[in-house]
């Protein structure tokens, strides 16, 4: 990708934004996002378009075309799924209920919502959530073959998002090295690849590594994304976890002292001088430059992969940047 076309999808623009809002749910869809406003409501519905408006950006190529809205339905309904547990474990640090929800997506398994201190209608909605998910996904012709894979990426995602909690419970924990290791996972992009594959009948599986490891480029181009337009927002909250804020903090840009008073009182005394300096250093610029090095390494194994078209596939992230920085401070 030249630097042109970079700095073209860093344009935050009205169109971009536009698209989002003018982006219908389903009628599979539609109904869950009223419950959800009405049982959880921690999040504005414009979240919710914005997944939806970029999920074709980032399709694989070999979906079979008569499962593209079946696969579009199913990768809203994880999204719910993540984000709510997200939510609970980090914005609410609700671990008897996380614990709890965590275990819905697996047989082996079982939920208990009345649980004492347990969130029992917040589960209950997940557990709606991913039986509708389940529905969908166990009627993709290839269902079974990827089964197993999306069980460990959904494992990998709430690993992520256990992460996120022990994290904020133990602020010394964090590293940007343990930041890339476990919490890009929550962008659930090998969950949407998995979904994609269950309905992709020309998906030649002997390229199914290569294909791995390109999704999992676009996985930490996708958290990039999502770090650099939402770290102030959560800064303000007193979540001092994104990589962002862990990579000044690493860097010396900030100090510990500045990061454990927003943690304690995220006032606009507090927050205001930690959010000159970063922005001030060159940090959001050290991400991109990682951003582009993905792009690069990923785009090496396009020669390697036909049943899937990766030039377009990794086009599409750059959508998704664009997307990202247009919807700062709205998600």
């Amino acid at each position: 990708m030249g630097t042109e076309r970079q700095f073209e999808a860093l344009e935050a623009t009205d169109e971009s934004l536009a698209r989002v809002r003018e982006q219908e749910l389903s009628e599979t869809i539609d109904p869950l996002i009223d419950a959800y406003d009405d049982i959880v409501g921690d999040r504005d519905r414009f979240i919710w378009h914005w997944l939806a408006s970029l999920f074709p950006s980032v399709r694989l190529s070999c979906v079979d075309v008569d499962r593209e809205r079946a696969v579009h339905d199913a990768k809203l309904l994880a999204s719910i799924f993540i984000v709510v547990a997200d939510d609970v474990a980090e914005r609410h640090g609700d671990r008897a209920t996380f614990d709890e929800l965590a275990a819905i997506p697996f047989d082996h398994r079982r939920s208990q919502p009345d649980r004492p201190a347990v969130d029992g209608a917040v589960v209950r909605y997940l557990q709606d959530v991913w039986e509708r998910f389940s529905t969908i996904y166990d009627a993709g012709p290839r269902s079974a073959e990827f089964a197993d894979l999306l069980e460990f990426d959904l494992k990998q995602a709430l690993r992520a998002i256990e992460y996120s909690y022990l994290a904020n419970q133990s602020p010394d924990l964090v590293s940007e090295h343990e930041l890339w290791q476990h919490d890009v996972h929550n962008m659930l992009i090998l969950v949407c690849a998995d979904i994609d594959l269950a309905n992709a009948r020309s998906f030649d599986s002997r390229e199914l590594s290569d294909l791995r490891e390109v999704c999992d480029r676009g996985q930490r181009m996708a958290r990039i994304g999502n770090w650099i337009s939402t770290w102030k927002r959560e800064l303000a909250e007193g979540d001092c976890s994104a990589g962002v804020i862990v990579h000044a903090l690493e860097a010396d840009i900030i100090s510990d002292r500045q990061v454990r008073r927003i943690r304690r009182t995220p006032t606009d005394e507090a927050v205001s001088p930690v959010v000159e300096a970063i922005s001030e250093s060159g940090v959001e610029d050290y991400f991109l430059e990682r951003w582009q090095t993905e792009y690069e390494e990923a785009s090496r194994l396009e020669s390697e992969i036909e049943s899937v078209d990766i030039g377009a596939y990794l086009e599409g992230y750059e959508t998704v940047l664009q997307y990202h920085i247009a919807s700062e401070g709205k998600k």
